[in-house]
């Protein structure tokens, strides 16, 4: 059974459209939905509850004791079904067309496949030119520093051949689970296909300044204990 793993929090204006699109894609038999909620106080749960009374391969886990990306995906992977598994994100800035792609690189023997915005064909709608800087910034600091080939080790929309291995990749990542597990494992086959990413056109974005520090320890924290190992 394919797997798609949806972090939320406080999500009530893309929940649905996403769930929709997602079993439009993919088929309702072919796919299941495990949506991992960090306990969110608009109406998303309500909102799921309702679509997992219409969807029957659905799940919510909703997480009052822990917040954060990294351990909900971690959740997420754990609870999945054996097969293969796709993390994307609540907020419809990840496509859910490019979900069939994404599963048929992992049936041709990749372990992991990145929806990225830096390849031919991939791009960024909706965000200014100081935030695109931004980004390609680190990223150029994570290649750099980490030495990850891929061209968008940032990404969130990612699919693995298992959830158990991405839930063994993800240690102590908050944020940019990705990139713990390709530096982590480098003998990992990844591949990387294009994807649109689309900024947020409804809901407060949950990205700040807390956010890009967290972003900047991963990196310091796992650089120095690649080269102290």
């Amino acid at each position: 059974m394919k797997t798609v793993i949806v972090p939320t929090l406080n999500e009530e204006e893309n929940i649905e459209p996403l769930i929709r699109s997602i079993f439009e894609s993919m088929g309702v038999e072919d796919v299941s939905i495990i949506i991992v909620d960090d306990n969110s106080t608009d109406r998303t749960h309500e909102i799921i509850r309702g679509l997992i009374d219409e969807f029957k391969n659905m799940r919510l886990i909703v997480r009052t004791d822990v917040r954060g990306l990294g351990s909900a995906v971690r959740r997420g992977a754990m609870e999945a079904r054996p097969g293969p598994v796709v993390v994307m994100d609540a907020d419809l800035s990840h496509n859910p067309k490019n979900l069939p792609d994404m599963f048929q690189k992992l049936k041709e023997g990749f372990d992991v496949v990145v929806g990225s915005r830096y390849v031919k064909g991939g791009r960024i709608v909706g965000w200014p030119g100081s935030r695109i800087a931004m980004s390609k910034g680190a990223t150029i600091m994570a290649r750099v520093l980490l030495q990850v080939s891929v061209h968008d080790p940032m990404s969130g929309f990612v699919a693995c051949r298992s959830g158990e291995l991405l839930a063994k990749g993800i240690e102590v990542a908050d944020y940019k689970f990705l990139l713990e597990m390709l530096a982590r494992n480098r003998s990992l086959r990844v591949t990387e296909v294009p994807i649109i990413f689309q900024d947020r056109v409804r809901g407060k974005s949950k990205l700040d300044e807390i956010t890009m520090m967290l972003f900047l320890t991963l990196v310091l924290r796992l650089f120095f204990k690649r080269y102290s190992n």
